[in-house]
């Protein structure tokens, strides 16, 4: 199972991650179909072909149901960037713990978590670290700014982009009149074009390649809550952080979370950091005034800075991929004895 850059590398896809990916419990429910039809497949796969190990990444609980049928199959099971579930349902991470080989986590602190609990568990830092370094090393002369440069980063999935993009994008507007900022919005190389409805019309550029680049040179930024936020914590770039969900899933949500932010800036510093604005008060209004805000406060945006540094070293040293294959290898050639003790969970 993986998306379109996975195909690209040569994997022989039985399912679709873009067509199960979904944020939000209430959006869930229209997927069922597919992700049980995905469920399914991989599992007759893996039963015909017999693999060694599988490296089950984030989606806890689809991953949940897998993990059971491959256990029973005798397949080694290896969690790469474990789900968030020190955030809530700490329930699963009990599980986690009890059922997989080998558990590699992208945050120190994910680690002691597993530990406790007793499983095998390794840091080997975020990827994204790499990512950010090679697309600031390829990096190629910008325009020059015509004034305060804004990044709008609205989210990866439709619905993040349909709920978030319009007050942005507004926003976006109320500043260039107020302000003469310049703005522009980080997408996907081929997005529908219903997603971004007004943009040309409100002279924001679109920016699908060197983005990294382009956020090392903002000023400000408006993001989506998401991995986003620690692309844009790398590039070193103050930003306000927005989300905006169904309010069933944000009620359960706040229900079941355990933590008292929701952007990975704020959790990973343990600390706020950067401000956060949910549900009503994503307006293109409150994002005008409180970019305003910022943008008239250097001190405050240089103690956002320094807060940023802290959680870039958080994310560990570069070759986070190295260090996770290594890992994956380590736990496919594990001893006999260790396997007899997965075999049981």
């Amino acid at each position: 199972m993986g998306g379109e850059r996975l195909a690209a590398e040569g994997l022989d896809r039985i399912a679709r991650a873009e067509e199960l990916s979904v944020m939000g419990f209430a959006e869930v429910a229209g997927r069922v179909p597919a992700i049980l039809r995905s469920l399914s497949a991989l599992t007759r796969e893996a039963a015909r072909r017999r693999p060694q190990a599988a490296v089950l990444i984030d989606f806890p609980d689809f991953h949940a149901a897998l993990s059971r049928r491959l256990r029973r199959q005798g397949v080694r099971l290896v969690y790469y960037v474990s789900p968030q579930v020190w955030a809530w349902r700490s329930e699963r991470a009990r599980v986690i713990a009890r059922r997989a080989d080998r558990i590699l986590t992208l945050f120190p602190f994910e680690t002691e978590i597993y530990r406790r609990l007793g499983a095998d568990a390794v840091c080997t830092g975020h990827p994204i670290v790499d990512d950010v370094a090679e697309g600031l090393a390829r990096a190629t002369p910008l325009p020059p700014k015509t004034g305060p440069r804004l990044a709008l980063l609205p989210g990866s999935r439709r619905e993040e982009v349909f709920r978030h993009w319009p007050p942005m994008r507004d926003a976006a507007v109320r500043l260039a009149s107020r302000r003469g900022t310049e703005s522009f919005v980080v997408r996907p190389p081929s997005p529908p074009e219903d997603l971004y409805a007004g943009a040309e019309a409100a002279g924001i550029r679109f920016v699908s390649s060197g983005a990294h680049a382009w956020l090392a040179s903002a000023d400000l930024a408006l993001v989506a809550s998401g991995t986003a936020t620690l692309e844009t914590a790398l590039c070193g770039l103050p930003m306000i952080v927005v989300y905006r969900t169904s309010w069933t899933s944000f009620a359960i949500g706040r229900a079941l979370v355990k933590v008292p932010w929701i952007s990975l800036v704020n959790i990973v510093a343990r600390e706020e950091v950067v401000p956060e604005l949910l549900q009503t008060a994503v307006t293109s209004d409150r994002l005008a005034r409180e970019a305003e805000a910022l943008l008239d406060s250097a001190p405050r945006r240089e103690r956002m800075k320094a807060g940023l540094a802290r959680v870039a070293r958080e994310l560990g040293p570069p070759g986070a991929s190295d260090r996770a294959a290594r890992e994956v290898l380590d736990a496919m050639d594990g001893s006999a004895e260790t396997g007899v003790r997965a075999a049981s969970r």
